[in-house]
């Protein structure tokens, strides 16, 4: 059973709102949680991301489904998130990006997260959901990344959460946000279940995540020396922050530092120790 985009309006709604599927039985339907879906863009910081989804009942009478996952912690759902609840329509409708392939690509918005606060992400999720007839409930999905590697047969075809994969970034992970830069890309992935007594939904969730997570301030991937003179020194102040939740090594020009998560790191032999750092060029 394929994926399927509809030409549904999805205003006020993220962009997977569009996404829809029915049950093996079609007895309830879901919205933004496509049987393969690959989340892109997750960080190792220690916190969770948010995607939203929905389910309908499509039947005459009330149902319960369950949901249930195989990572064991690093999946819950909240049925209700005060994060997720107090963002407006407006940023709701650019809050995920969909890349339609083989299997959907989500991406959220990591600028739109900032503002969560993980105490509420950090609430109890629940293992169920009343559906009333002919009725639409929104479902939240929140995922850690976390560097527990679970027991896997050798054999299986993906690997379990924190087994690091030797393949590479995917195209939309390489694709860098201006003056974020990413490494130690990791790949995960767990079977996530939809069920009712009587019917079933099965996703096939894979994440890609990183280890290190740079911040550059000012904004920007290039540090630009305009209008030089040959034979003169210049110089350009910035600031590097590492923004993951791991200990970084950051440099430039061969020379490099240990950051603490959160750090401010300077350009140069200071990288992760704070400061302001310059980029020098002799022409």
């Amino acid at each position: 059973m394929h994926d399927h985009l509809e030409a549904t309006s999805t205003q006020g709604q993220p962009s997977n709102f569009g996404l829809s599927n029915s049950s093996d039985h079609g007895t309830f339907q879901v919205r933004g949680l496509p049987r393969q879906t690959h989340l892109d863009r997750i960080y190792l910081n220690g916190l969770h991301t948010l995607l939203p989804f929905w389910i309908t009942n499509l039947t005459d009478a009330d149902m319960t489904i369950s949901m249930s996952d195989t990572l064991g912690g690093s999946v819950k759902f909240h049925t209700q998130n005060p994060n997720w609840d107090a963002v407006p329509g407006a940023v709701r409708e650019t809050y995920v990006q969909v890349v339609a392939g083989e299997e959907t690509t989500l991406v959220c918005s990591a600028a739109t997260q900032k503002d969560f606060s993980e105490v509420f992400n950090q609430l109890n999720g629940t293992e169920s959901v009343r559906v009333g007839a002919h009725e639409t409930v929104e479902v939240v999905l929140l995922f850690l990344a976390t560097q527990r590697t679970d027991a896997t047969p050798a054999h299986s075809r993906r690997p379990s959460l924190g087994q690091v994969s030797n393949s590479a970034p995917s195209s939309v992970a390489e694709e860098l946000v201006a003056a974020r830069q990413t490494y130690g890309f990791q790949t995960s992935a767990c079977a996530v279940w939809l069920r009712t007594d009587e019917d079933g939904y099965q996703v096939d969730l894979r994440a890609s995540f990183c280890r290190s997570v740079l911040e550059m301030d000012p904004p920007t991937s290039r540090i630009y020396l305009d209008d030089c003179v040959i034979g003169r020194l210049y110089e350009r102040e910035f600031r590097v922050r590492n923004a993951s939740a791991n200990r970084s090594g950051l440099g430039h020009g061969g020379s490099g530092g240990h950051g603490a998560a959160g750090d401010t790191a300077a350009g140069e032999r200071r990288a992760g120790r704070g400061g302001t750092g310059r980029a020098f060029e002799r022409v």
